[in-house]
């Protein structure tokens, strides 16, 4: 409905005029309603998750006797952290 229909129809009930309403738009919410349920699952799962990975470092830890150097992706990081210390120092 126009802007200019609206005026007309407002104008006819002032008038006194029964105007029929044939609404074309329906107004929904917009915004879903939460899902609790998922929400919990979804924390839930963030925090099994992170005491995983932390069951998993204490579990790595007792396996190399606290010795972190030997473990495989730390002497990677080390490694590379120093070729690029050696790097910089070069330059």
């Amino acid at each position: 409905m126009s802007l200019w229909e609206k005026w007309e129809r407002e104008k006819l009930e002032r008038q006194g005029i029964k105007v029929e309403r044939t609404d074309g738009v329906k107004i929904l919410d917009t915004r879903p309603k939460p899902d609790v349920l998922k929400q919990s699952w979804i924390l839930g799962g963030a925090i099994l998750a992170c005491l995983l990975v932390v069951y998993f470092a204490l579990l790595l830890n007792h396996a190399y006797g606290g010795r972190w150097s030997e473990f495989y992706l730390v002497r990677v990081f080390a490694e590379t952290a120093e070729r690029r210390m050696e790097s910089f120092r070069n330059q």
